[in-house]
């Protein structure tokens, strides 16, 4: 009976571990494939200001800023709301005004769907009665407006504050030709449209004062993925900014960019942590019944023991790695065979999503994972095997003397 209950204990441990291997590899990998998208069209780093939505910046400033030691590009963004009007279709979007930098600082190639991302046509040049101005739409967008043909003008209007609500020039308008579709973040896929920093400036009246929204910079490989170099440049960028002595300034990495995303995915990594910690909490107390019904089978042959010269202390100590030794052997067991399902998920994709669009269940293993299970399992063990070592080293002690 005491070997079959140890059994049940190890197993249980196995279980758990597996449990908590394949299940925090699952949530890893929703995690990756979601921001993937994010990852693809966010900068490196972000500069806003910290008070208004618009800011001027100088030539120097700009020099300064790219030729810190790490930074790839800086592109000068405006951003702002207006009326897209295609046909009888109108919807509200988001004006995306980038200049020619843009270009290299985002991945068009990873997004583009459809045509060739231009934000001016060349064909003006030789023909000015073509509409010059062109845009780069979000897929979503051009579903929603039921977008035909991508040669076809688009019209954004934006609200003149300068005039009057009846005054024929209420609202400035301009004509676009759409030059691309791109595939965006969902929340950003159904209402982004990219045009020229320039004509968003005249569109948004902040072409006399030269203002934007925010500064977007790409790292060097080498400094993207070392958080050290990335915090040093950031903390340059602040330092250029502040010496002219202009609005304060934030700088996000692409985490800060999208705080609550992460913490929503934080927050549901601990608690189905805690959930399946608790199951194992469980498990443990199946671990101190099987150590307390091995020292009363074994009482006798600690009787021995004592007789024969052995401490308190070494019973106790038998009985306790005999604890350490199903947790461990337990965990082991179970990490091997989680580490190995989400290994297999990986290479053959054999359990996929249940819907329309069948895909396989994204999983990701990291090492922190792996020895958070470890630590916990290892403390479970540690915990589980303590009160029944002290019970085996008691008992023997008393059935001992009452022998003698």
């Amino acid at each position: 009976m005491v070997n079959l209950i140890t059994g049940i204990s190890l197993l249980g441990y196995s279980v758990g571990a597996m449990a908590l291997v394949v299940l925090m590899s699952a949530l890893n990998g929703f995690e990756t494939s979601i921001f993937s998208s994010y990852k693809k069209t966010d900068p490196d780093l972000l500069v806003t200001p910290q008070r208004g939505v618009v800011f001027g910046i100088t030539r120097q400033q700009l020099g300064a800023l790219r030729k810190i030691e790490g930074v790839a590009v800086v592109s000068e963004v405006l951003t702002g709301k207006a009326v897209l009007k295609y046909g009888d279709q109108q919807t509200v979007c988001t004006i995306w005004g980038v200049d020619g930098a843009f270009g290299k600082r985002i991945l068009f190639d990873s997004i583009v769907t459809a045509g060739k991302p231009m934000l001016v046509d060349d064909r003006t040049l030789h023909n000015p009665h073509l509409v010059s101005n062109m845009a780069i739409l979000g897929e979503g967008l051009v579903y929603k407006l039921g977008v035909g043909k991508i040669d076809q003008p688009i019209t954004l209007m934006v609200i003149n504050k300068d005039a009057g609500i009846h005054d024929v020039d209420a609202f400035r308008m301009e004509e676009f030709i759409p030059s691309a579709i791109v595939s965006l973040p969902e929340d950003q896929n159904s209402q982004t449209v990219m045009i020229g920093l320039e004509q968003a400036q005249v569109l948004f009246g902040r072409m006399a004062a030269g203002e934007i929204s925010q500064l977007e910079v790409k790292l060097q490989g080498g400094v993207r993925d070392n958080p050290g170099a990335v915090e040093r440049v950031t903390v340059e960028i602040k330092n250029v900014l502040k010496s002219s002595g202009g609005p304060s300034f934030d700088v996000k990495n692409q985490k800060e960019q999208h705080p609550l995303m992460y913490k929503m995915f934080n927050t549901e990594k601990w608690i189905s942590f805690a959930i399946l910690s608790f199951v194992l909490l469980l498990i443990s107390f199946n671990l101190v019944g099987a150590l307390t019904l091995l020292v009363m089978d074994k009482r006798r042959d600690f009787v021995l023991f004592r007789n024969l010269g052995m401490e308190k202390s070494a019973i106790s100590w038998v009985v306790f790695w005999e604890g350490i030794w199903v947790s461990a052997w337990g965990t082991a067991v179970g990490l091997i065979v989680g580490v190995g399902l989400v290994l297999l998920q990986q290479k053959t994709s054999w359990v996929s999503t249940q819907g329309t669009f069948s895909i396989p269940y994204p999983v990701e293993l990291r090492t922190e994972d792996l020895l958070l299970v470890l630590g916990l399992n290892t403390i479970l063990g540690v915990l589980s095997a303590v009160v029944p070592a002290w019970r085996a080293g008691k008992l023997s002690g008393e059935l001992s003397s009452v022998r003698q």
